[in-house]
């Protein structure tokens, strides 16, 4: 039987390190964006980034059922009238419902 009540400083190690590193990350990206002079063409990436990576997330899924397929072009259609969060929700909404329906 194993003792749990090990002190094993290394993992502990591992996990302060780990969590340095994420916290490093978080607060990395905002001080290096406010010590760098980006262009027109970084800043326009940054703007379309999270778009990016919604259309990534949601992409695979939306051609894997059609139910799924018709909310995504739902969310595409409202997206630029409300706000991306409540396209977000909606769009969550219409999965559940056409998932139950088709």
């Amino acid at each position: 039987m194993m003792d749990t009540t090990l002190f094993d400083p290394g993992l502990l190690g591992v996990i302060v390190a780990a969590g340095l590193l994420t916290w490093m990350t978080r607060v990395g990206g905002p001080w290096l964006i406010a010590r760098v002079r980006l262009g027109p063409a970084a800043n326009a990436a940054l703007e379309a980034t999270p778009g990016a990576v919604l259309v990534a997330l949601v992409a695979p899924a939306a051609l894997s059922r059609p139910s799924d397929a018709i909310a995504a072009l739902f969310v595409c259609l409202i997206a630029r009238r409300v706000p991306m969060a409540l396209a977000v929700a909606l769009g969550v909404l219409a999965v559940v419902i056409l998932r139950r329906l088709l």
